[in-house]
């Protein structure tokens, strides 16, 4: 019969000890790698809204020299207009403004007493065709509507159809700040039995808000 010792007792516990660290573990490492991994999602940057931006103010001044309004007559004297505006651009190619003028009262050469004047509200759009130098050409295209008011033989005003083609050029001061330089050809439409059509040299500014 075999002798059982303690020393022989006490390398049974160590080893049966050891053993049991060593299941607990592989059991953890299995453990842990059944365990499925967390993806870590960075939330999107919220997007920068800049408000204003492509939006412009405008403002005109305007010399007008009028048609011949009927056969034997001629237009009326040569005035001034202001206008003021809101616009929007699309692009570096494409941009639209709301604008309205208002035309200074004026005679008709040989008739003292007559009158005449106007208001005009106009949407327009335009090409820009580049820019060389800080100079920018366009070419546009309006249509709205004209108040137009005569005293002329018989006093009468009315709303008319308006609509105008133009051409000019912008110099830009700063990036958001330009000066226009432009030509505009407008029909007003007509009133007691004339027809008011007129051409405008223009100079102007434009502030692109940003």
């Amino acid at each position: 019969m075999a002798r059982v010792t303690k020393g022989s007792i006490m390398r049974k516990i160590l080893f049966a000890g050891l053993a049991a660290l060593a299941l607990s573990a592989l059991a953890d490492r299995g453990n842990a790698a059944d365990m499925p991994t967390i993806p870590i999602i960075n939330a999107p940057r919220a997007p920068w809204l800049e408000l204003g931006s492509n939006w412009y103010l405008r403002g005109d001044f305007s010399y007008r020299t009028y048609d011949d309004v009927f056969a034997g007559i001629s237009g009326p004297d040569d005035t001034a207009a202001l206008g003021l505006g809101v616009g929007y651009k699309f692009n570096n190619w494409l941009r639209a403004d709301l604008t309205l003028d208002y035309a200074f009262g004026t005679e008709f050469a040989g008739f003292p007493g007559t009158r005449y004047w106007n208001s005009t509200t106009l949407v327009n759009g335009y090409v820009d065709l580049g820019t060389w130098y800080g100079v920018t050409p366009y070419v546009g295209a309006g249509v709205g509507a004209a108040y137009n008011n005569i005293d002329f033989v018989v006093s009468d005003s009315s709303w008319n159809l308006a609509w105008a083609g133009m051409v000019g050029a912008a110099y830009h001061l700063s990036a958001n700040l330009s000066v226009d330089f432009g030509y505009r050809y407008i029909d007003f439409g007509s009133v007691n039995n004339l027809d008011f059509t007129a051409h405008e040299f223009r100079v102007g500014f434009r502030y692109l808000i940003d």
